[in-house]
């Protein structure tokens, strides 16, 4: 395993330390999240654009048949 040095200002370290946190581990998941978040950024910003435009009632009635259909 990689061994990274994470700087933060102090008090927040004192507020970890004194709640006992697991620094290491809320690291790794916001490191994890992030690179999920900027993933999923990339993936949208590859899409084609939208062309045109679609009427607010043409999206109800696209929401209320799926409903319809799942049973919900």
């Amino acid at each position: 395993m990689a061994r990274l040095n994470v700087y933060v200002p102090d008090d927040l370290a004192e507020a970890a330390r004194s709640r006992g946190l697991n620094v290491s581990a809320l690291t790794q998941a916001a490191i994890t999240g992030e690179l999920e978040r900027t993933s999923i950024s990339g993936w949208l910003d590859s899409l084609p654009p939208i062309r045109g435009s679609v009427d607010h009632d043409a999206v109800i009635a696209a929401l209320d048949g799926a409903r319809d259909e799942f049973g919900r």
